[in-house]
């Protein structure tokens, strides 16, 4: 995908709304530290 639609997507996201499951997941830091955040957030969505 070329990074200028990229750009456009990033523009046209909208947060999830309260009847839509999902997570949201902190981008910074180590590969191994985006992993157990978004592990985590799966884990607490299923439960």
């Amino acid at each position: 995908m070329p990074t200028a639609l990229l750009d456009s997507q990033f523009a046209t996201l909208q947060p999830l709304q309260a009847d839509e499951a999902g997570v949201s997941v902190d981008v910074s830091g180590t590969p191994e530290e985006i992993t157990r955040r978004a592990v985590a957030a799966l884990r607490r969505l299923d439960s």
